[in-house]
Order: C-alpha cells, then sequence, then structure tokens
C-alpha cells in the first residue's frame, strides 16, 4: 500500500476528539494549565497521553468530559462543539464516552453485577437488555462468575476491571482512562493494559494518562507528551522518552494497511474469551496458583492483527517494575487540578 494511499485513508477518518487553540487558565493562576493546544484524535486510536503531574493531563481528560470550560479555543468530541452542548444535554453526550479512574470509584454497598448494571439504569436501558448486556461484559473483562461479589471482597485489579466493565457496557465510542494502573502492582497492570488493548481493537478510541514508561515503551502506541500545558511531542509508534520502537508493520492478506477496526458488537463481547482472570485472593498463594497467574498473563494475540507475540509474560514485556515517573526537566510544573 502507498504512502499516498495511506495517508488519504487515515485523512477520510473523522477526528473523534479535536482541540482547536485550546487555552484553560483556572482563576487566581498565572500559568495556563492548557495553552495553545491543537491536536486531533482518530477512530480507534490508542493514545497515551504522558507529562509530569501538573502538565495538563488531567486538565486535558476534564475538557474533552466537558467537566470544565476552555478559557479560549474551541473542542469538538464525536463531530459535536463542545461550547454548544447545553447542561440539560450532557448526560446524553456524555453516554457515548466511557471514564476509567485511578481509584476505581465503585458503590461499596452494590455488588459487581449493581455496579456496572448502574450505569445501564441511568440511562434507562430495560431489564432484558441490562440482563444480556452486563453478564456479557463481565465475561469479557475476565470476571465471569463474580458477579454477586462486593467491591471489598475484590482484589485491587478486580475491582479496576469492574470499574472497566462499568466504563465500556454501553459500547462508548471513546474511553478515557486516567492513570489506570496508578494504584496496581506491576503484573495486575499487566492484566489490565492487556484488556485495554483488546477494547481497542474493536475499534474503541482510548486515550489514556499515564506515568508507567514501561506500559507506553513496549506497547509502541502514539504518544502525546505535555510540558507545562503545551503539547512538546505528538509521535506514534512511541516511548514513553521519545524513543521510537520498530516495530513490524501490518498488513492485510490484500496488501493494505488496516487504520481502524471495527465497533465492537454484542456477538463480538459474548463470543471474547477473558484474558485475565486473577487468582482468589488467600493468605497462601501456592506456587501452582502463581504458575496459573503467570500463564494467564501470557502472550494474548490481537484479535484483528495477526501478529506472534513474544511467548515471555506480559509483564516482562512491558518491563513493570515501577511508575515511570516525571522526567528530568519537568519540575515545577503544577498547574490547575491534577486529579
Amino acid at each position: 500500500m502507498s504512502l499516498q494511499r495511506f495517508f488519504g485513508a487515515i485523512h477520510k477518518l473523522k477526528p473523534m476528539i479535536r482541540f482547536d487553540t485550546v487555552t484553560k487558565t483556572y482563576s487566581g493562576q498565572s500559568k495556563s494549565a492548557l495553552d495553545t493546544i491543537n491536536v486531533e484524535i482518530l477512530r480507534g486510536e490508542f493514545v497515551f497521553l504522558v507529562g509530569a503531574s501538573g502538565s495538563g493531563k488531567s486538565s486535558f481528560i476534564r475538557l474533552i468530559l466537558k467537566e470544565d470550560r476552555p478559557t479560549s479555543g474551541s473542542i469538538h468530541v464525536l463531530g459535536q462543539d463542545l461550547l454548544s452542548i447545553s447542561t440539560g444535554k450532557l448526560p446524553f453526550f456524555r453516554r457515548n464516552l466511557g471514564v476509567v479512574f485511578q481509584d476505581f470509584r465503585l458503590l461499596p454497598n452494590k455488588t459487581v453485577y449493581e455496579n456496572v448494571a448502574f450505569t445501564l439504569r441511568v440511562i434507562g436501558k430495560s431489564r432484558g437488555y441490562i440482563q444480556s448486556a452486563v453478564p456479557d461484559t463481565l465475561k469479557l473483562v475476565g470476571l465471569d462468575g463474580k458477579d454477586k461479589r462486593m467491591p471489598h471482597e475484590l482484589s485491587g485489579g478486580e475491582q479496576q476491571r469492574v470499574a472497566i466493565a462499568r466504563a465500556i457496557v454501553n459500547k462508548p465510542q471513546i474511553l478515557l482512562a486516567d492513570e489506570p494502573t496508578g494504584n496496581l502492582d506491576p503484573m495486575t497492570s499487566a492484566g489490565i493494559m492487556t484488556l485495554l488493548e483488546r477494547i481497542s481493537t474493536s475499534g474503541t478510541t482510548i486515550v489514556m494518562a499515564t506515568h508507567e514508561a514501561g506500559i507506553v515503551d513496549q506497547m509502541q502506541r502514539r504518544v502525546i507528551e505535555l510540558s507545562a500545558g503545551r503539547i512538546v511531542r505528538d509521535e506514534r509508534d512511541a516511548g514513553y522518552g521519545g524513543r521510537t520502537v520498530n516495530k513490524p508493520r501490518v498488513q492485510l492478506p490484500d496488501g493494505s494497511t488496516p487504520v481502524a477496526a471495527p465497533k465492537v458488537n454484542a456477538d463480538t463481547m459474548r463470543e471474547a474469551q477473558p484474558l485475565y482472570i486473577e487468582p482468589e485472593v488467600t493468605d497462601a498463594v501456592t506456587d501452582a496458583a502463581a504458575a496459573i497467574s503467570l500463564a494467564a498473563t501470557g502472550a494474548v494475540p490481537r484479535l484483528p492483527r495477526p501478529v506472534e507475540l513474544p511467548s515471555q509474560s506480559l509483564v516482562e514485556r512491558l518491563g513493570l517494575t515501577g511508575a515511570g515517573g516525571p522526567r528530568e526537566g519537568d519540575d515545577g510544573q503544577d498547574v490547575g487540578p491534577t486529579r
């Protein structure tokens, strides 16, 4: 496939998110949280948003959700000018967005099933639809059979999976993840990233704010780096520190290059096998249980991409030994809310 055809195909895709000369300045602060941001994110892209604490990542996500208004400039999400959306229509707009937070934000007095179903009840879905969609989604995230558990009976990784299930049960076109692995251990983080990768290949656009250098370096997706409210780097197939990692270009049987995967549907969710199931939380973890856990987090082929992955575990491939953290020279950038 020629470069002209490839970039022509990309050009035909309408952006899911577009910032046009966006600046956000919070009251009482001399520096802008975001300063003259121009960026487009296309359907099906997996984008990492990186930068030091206070560099503008959370403000970027809050603006997409219309939790804040830009001081100047315009933002279009799913083809809609956010400034034109009234307060009364805002809940309808947000039905197309899923959000995953670092601290899970589950309802502590409701079961796993009820936490996921709650989202559908709020938007008026029928009982029959809920009874079908919730089990399918729990199966997709590897929580089949745990629908009656309470949040306190789950491990941290399982709680985050409930949060992801709640975010995707309504099949949103965009999934926003704000440090989703920030409170998780390396192995559990690997399982969460495998799950997000599958969601991405189904056609959902994902924007993930993170400090995890190992995750970004291994996954080799688009990286947008913010520093002092400005975009200082926007690269595809890139690593956390700007190191572009070589990876094979995927081609379809007809020689073309895939641009975006098809939208996920009920049949896809129903047939999808769980990618990762965490062992039960017990005081004693046996060698056998550890082996099962390691095998469960091993290499999993991407559905639309017939690329053979390495045989080592996902934890080893991601190189997760701890958070990447801010890089040298990113001090003193605390501008606006960081959560």
